[in-house]
């Protein structure tokens, strides 16, 4: 074998790993598709409490779910449990009130809103009544922890 079909064939060879071995995939994580079902399922749990309670479904709006995804981000990479400061969040969402329940180590989107409602800071969040809109975020860290959070608010009239 020559030595230009030689290189060719590790070249060949070596594209061949790459591909296999995912490197070239999309830029997207891996977990997306549970981190979304999480999210998922979170949403509806959280609006099914809301109905038991006669209140009306929080709807999902792009502002507070960008907010909820940077914060949890932000939770999971510095492995910090900490409330963001919602004032931000109010002024760039245009909300007249927020709120926010953060969470970590709840491997499902049902078990962490069960536990949000046993905590009576958390429920109330999930039942306040003047609460609209609902940006539901999880992710799950490198060590195979789950982070989540909930920002909630109304927009100003």
């Amino acid at each position: 074998m020559s030595a230009p079909t030689r290189l060719r064939a590790a070249v060949l060879a070596l594209l061949a790993l790459v591909l296999t071995a995912g490197l070239l995939g999309p830029a997207s994580p891996a977990g997306a598709a549970v981190g979304d079902r999480y999210e998922k399922v979170a949403r509806q749990v959280t609006n099914k409490a809301r109905a038991n309670h006669d209140l009306v479904k929080l709807r999902r709006q792009r502002c507070v779910q960008r907010k909820a995804e940077r914060h949890v981000r932000w939770m999971a990479r510095n492995n910090s449990l900490e409330h963001q400061d919602l004032t931000p969040v109010m002024e760039d969402c245009k909300l007249s009130t927020a709120g926010e329940n953060i969470a970590m180590g709840y491997s499902t989107g049902r078990q962490v809103v069960r536990a949000w409602m046993r905590s009576e800071g958390h429920r109330a969040n999930i039942l306040n009544k003047r609460f609209r809109l609902l940006g539901m975020a999880a992710v799950k860290d490198d060590d195979g922890r789950w982070w989540a959070a909930q920002v909630f608010g109304r927009r100003r009239r």
